[in-house]
């Protein structure tokens, strides 16, 4: 099976430079464009700039059950930049949605990132933004997944990843009786097998809040120089910034599920899985490559899986990286869109640059796909990537002349 190149973590993770100025305090409240304030359908936004109101901030897990949307996640990867803008969206008094943003010259961009996004919100949310800072030209949004087409916007967007969700029953058994027969043969297959040989395998299972620091500390290293050395083995790159593993360590000491596998009391494999709101992320899940045989990095993950299923969790994310063992686990790929939305037609014909990036970025990752799909040699796609970009630089061409 073709495997895709793991793309880089979501924008939220890197620092973005300029981005915001000196900090003030004002609130908005607006409705929709037509809507009526005492349309009790109408979804009511309000507008707090460099602010995160502790209720928004819970109502974000709450809402998107998403690592990368949460605010203490960015709170741990974006601690030098001012605190960001939140939109806060109501109906009926309820909150239905949080997003936050900062404004970087000309553009708003979105922090609030793999969630998905519906078109009530998204069409409510720009007009607010737009309507709150007039020299806004654009709207940006970072993997997101979108349900179903937006319209009545003026956009640009492609997919470049995707998200995989496992939806999770209620109970263990339901899960191992929805998987594939084959999927569950080779589960017990090498489960029993290993067991077999290795009496004193052991798999443990802790919450994070409850390890020390220098045991997690330790087995995140270790589990780490795993990924690494199996990434080796499939001539791919796997590192861990010591900022990272602060960041991960800290995600797993505030809500943490830790399941270890251990032979001979010596850790051989496990995987890290943080919380939030009903769901659960997988953030590492690797073995010892000597005990590839056993297919024992599949069987952490699964075990892990049913780790969430015991404790209640409603979805279990695997993230980005086409690899066939989320599919075999009901993985669902959701797509990752990155997304532009224009204040208007007349603004988006006056960003040629923009237009023209996003257009040339849809191109590439639509190649990709089709490369991938067809499972084409790496000599042979780095040909065809060739005539690829030679072809579209052609096209450019007379609009270069022209200018």
């Amino acid at each position: 099976m073709a495997q895709l190149t793991e793309p880089s973590l979501p924008h939220s993770l890197a620092v973005s430079p300029a981005i915001d100025d000196a900090p003030t305090v004002v609130t908005a409240f607006s409705t929709p464009n037509g809507a009526s304030r005492s349309s009790v359908d109408a979804i009511v936004s309000e507008i707090h700039e460099y602010e995160v109101p502790a209720f928004a901030a819970d109502a974000l897990d709450r809402l998107h059950g998403s690592l990368y949307a949460s605010f203490r996640h960015l709170a741990l990867c974006d601690a030098a930049r001012p605190t960001p803008h939140t939109w806060i969206g109501y109906r009926r008094g309820e909150v239905i949605g949080v997003l936050l943003f900062r404004m970087r010259g000309l553009q708003a961009v979105v922090l609030t990132e793999m969630i998905d996004l519906g078109q009530e919100v998204v069409t409510e949310f720009c007009r607010a933004v737009f309507s709150r800072f007039a020299y806004a030209e654009v709207v940006c949004f970072n993997a997101v997944s979108i349900p179903r087409p937006l319209s009545g916007l003026v956009l640009q967007q492609y997919v470049f990843s995707e998200n995989y969700v496992i939806a999770l029953p209620e109970r263990v058994d339901d899960y191992v009786d929805a998987l594939g027969k084959s999927t569950r043969k080779t589960l017990r297959g090498y489960g029993n097998r290993l067991r077999r040989d290795h009496r004193d395998f052991r798999w443990e299972v802790s919450q994070g809040p409850g390890m020390r620091c220098d045991g997690l500390r330790r087995l995140i290293r270790q589990l780490q120089a795993f990924k690494r050395a199996s990434m080796a083995l499939r001539g791919k790159r796997a590192e861990l910034s010591r900022r990272d593993c602060a960041r991960m360590m800290q995600l797993m000491l505030q809500s943490g599920l830790i399941g270890i596998a251990r032979i001979d009391g010596r850790v051989c494999g496990g995987s890290l899985a943080c919380r939030v709101g009903d769901n659960y992320v997988m953030l590492l899940s690797a073995a010892d490559p000597a005990l590839e045989s056993y297919r024992l990095g599949m069987l952490c993950c699964f075990w892990s899986v049913c780790d969430c299923i015991r404790i209640g969790a409603r979805e279990c994310h695997l993230l980005w990286g086409r690899y066939q063992y989320k599919t075999q686990l009901l993985g669902q790929p959701r797509a990752l869109y990155r997304l532009a939305i224009y204040r208007s037609p007349l603004q988006m014909a006056l960003s040629p640059t923009s237009v023209l990036s996003m257009s040339w970025m849809s191109a590439r990752y639509r190649l990709r796909d089709w490369l991938l799909a067809r499972d084409i040699g790496v000599s042979r796609r780095l040909q065809l990537a060739r005539q690829f970009v030679r072809a579209a630089l052609d096209r450019l061409q007379p609009v270069r002349g022209k200018n």
